[in-house]
């Protein structure tokens, strides 16, 4: 399938209602496959929580439900602003996606929440999108540097086939500024791992500069933020998966204010982002000797 006779709004339309997928439309059904059985669990407890028709207590039995399945002990209050909130957390595994999600619900029981997700991952859970906005919960698909590696990695030779990778990962990324000015308005909870991708390393070659990108959105319009470095420790022997069952630590470190954000990123480039993983790899040797982690 040509995905070019569709303009970029139809392409994620079409994604979003469950009438294309992108990775197979594209010849990359292996990526597809990676993240079905996950898909498919996800799916499953939000259909779970979503059972009945009535919101009013949505979230709790969202965090019921899940702090079951995925138990995280959380090291020091998550801090918390009138304006838009954004928490940036190293990631070595898909589980503290949702554990930090039900710990947010707890924190910020009245805010709406952005997630940027994979494009393998997202394809996974396109059918409960609209339980997920029932959650208050808004995802965006993103092709992150090690998808785009492995794509690129799958197409080599094949010129057609990786400008149209470059497209997508062009609509996403404008789609993703889109969401992230929209949620900055209704000051709400931004969720990024300044990584992009699964990782051990909490300050990886290269450092992307994420948080520098999305720190000039938030502020765009003299809006302010709060910008909260978060560290997390999965279990010393899990997986990259979701460790289900077994229990994480996270820990919030000292937040960035607004003022300290916008100085930081009119200096150098990527000081923001070496400062802000800095924050969080210092918290994370600290506290990994403690827990006997490291």
């Amino acid at each position: 399938m040509d995905i070019r006779k569709y303009s970029g709004q139809e392409l994620v339309q079409r994604l979003d209602t469950g009438k294309l997928s992108i990775l197979n439309a594209i010849g990359a059904h292996d990526l597809k496959k990676e993240m079905v059985h996950v898909g498919k669990l996800c799916s499953f407890v939000v259909h779970l929580v979503c059972l009945g028709k009535d919101d009013t207590n949505l979230r709790k039995r969202a965090v019921s439900v899940i702090r079951f399945a995925a138990p995280a002990k959380l090291l020091g209050k998550l801090p918390t602003s009138e304006h838009t909130v954004v928490i940036g957390f190293n990631h070595p595994s898909l589980g503290e996606v949702c554990r930090l999600l039900y710990l947010g619900f707890l924190r910020y029981p009245d805010r709406e929440f952005l997630f940027p997700v994979n494009l393998p991952w997202y394809e996974s859970i396109v059918p409960v999108i609209p339980q997920l906005k029932r959650l208050g919960i808004h995802i965006s698909p993103m092709i992150t540097p090690a998808t785009e590696a492995k794509l690129n990695k799958k197409f080599e030779g094949d010129d057609a086939k990786l400008k149209d990778v470059q497209l997508l990962k062009m609509i996403f990324d404008h789609r993703y500024i889109r969401e992230i000015k929209a949620m900055s308005e209704k000051n709400g909870i931004i969720f990024v791992a300044p990584s992009a991708t699964r990782q051990k390393e909490i300050i990886g070659d290269p450092v992307h500069p994420s948080m520098t990108a999305l720190a000039h959105l938030v502020h765009k319009g003299n809006r302010r933020s709060l910008f909260v470095p978060v560290a997390v420790f999965a279990p010393k022997h899990g997986n990259r998966e979701l460790n289900l069952f077994r229990s994480y630590y996270i820990e919030p470190c000292r937040p960035f204010e607004a003022e300290e954000v916008q100085e930081l990123v009119s200096g150098r480039d990527r000081a923001f982002d070496y400062a802000f993983l800095k924050r969080i790899e210092k918290v994370y040797k600290q506290r990994a000797k403690k827990l006997h982690l490291d």
